[in-house]
């Protein structure tokens, strides 16, 4: 089954998402459905669905930038846009983000099925095709070594403010290849392995150092300290604060 998360300010195409669409039918399981961009952002992040749906006009952060986020951090997700026939013109900007399809609001159980079986076909092939460049003994020993240099790259820049482009053309490799590869070889999403490292150097700073949480946030990568705070808490169960504060204890005893 492929992962299916949504996103739309409006009840209505909330109910019908969750309840008028055979998601088993096309292959898919639909796993959350949510009301504004923040929170698919943070879906995907958690749960990492392999298709995503989202309306345009949203509060917080609108689809456009969750487009955008999705081109630049995981561009194996496979977008689909809601549009009003209001949006429609403003929709097809989101083509530069390599948006798979979009859909009209007022006929989105018409138009949605096949916008998801085209995507679930797309998907498919890519996994049969990376499956068959994996199996040839040449191309594998290529794919490994790719795969070492991507973790030295992560090594010596999870600090810095890094989007896969970034990544593919220091590597000289086509990012969505390299997102797939990088998935298959590990088990786990690239930027998953990037969010954890700068975790992980954040606690040492917290346990060897006096520096404050915004100092901390800031040299292991993160702009928004609020979302380092969310995202140390994700992995660690506790508030950098409350990290913080249990390890100065620890080492006063």
């Amino acid at each position: 089954m492929w992962k299916v998360a949504a996103a739309d300010d409006e009840a209505y195409l909330r109910t019908a998402l969750k309840k008028l669409m055979n998601w088993e039918k096309m292959g898919c399981e639909l796993i959350r459905v949510v009301n504004n961009g923040r929170e698919l952002l943070q879906c995907v992040e958690e749960e990492h669905p392999d298709i995503v749906i989202t309306d345009i006009r949203m509060p917080e952060i609108d689809g456009l930038e969750v487009c955008r986020q999705l081109y630049e951090k995981y561009p194996e997700t496979q977008t689909i846009i809601l549009s009003a026939y209001t949006d429609f013109e403003y929709a097809r900007t989101a083509i530069r983000y390599d948006v798979a399809d979009y859909v009209l609001k007022l006929s989105v159980l018409e138009e949605l099925p096949p916008a998801v079986e085209k995507v679930t076909r797309k998907l498919q092939k890519q996994k049969k095709e990376l499956e068959e460049e994996l199996v040839k003994l040449p191309e594998k020993k290529v794919a490994e070594s790719l795969y070492d240099q991507v973790q030295e790259y992560i090594e010596k820049n999870y600090s810095k403010k890094i989007t896969l482009n970034d990544i593919a053309e220091e590597l000289h490799a086509n990012s969505s290849y390299l997102s797939r590869l990088y998935k298959k070889e590990s088990g786990q999403n690239l930027f998953d392995v990037i969010l954890k490292k700068r975790i992980e150097k954040a606690k040492v700073y917290m346990e060897t150092t006096d520096r404050k949480i915004y100092e901390i946030s800031q040299s292991v990568g993160f702009d928004d300290t609020g979302y380092f705070s969310r995202i140390f808490k994700r992995y660690t169960g506790v508030s950098p604060k409350e990290y913080q504060s249990g390890k100065r204890g620890v080492n006063e005893e």
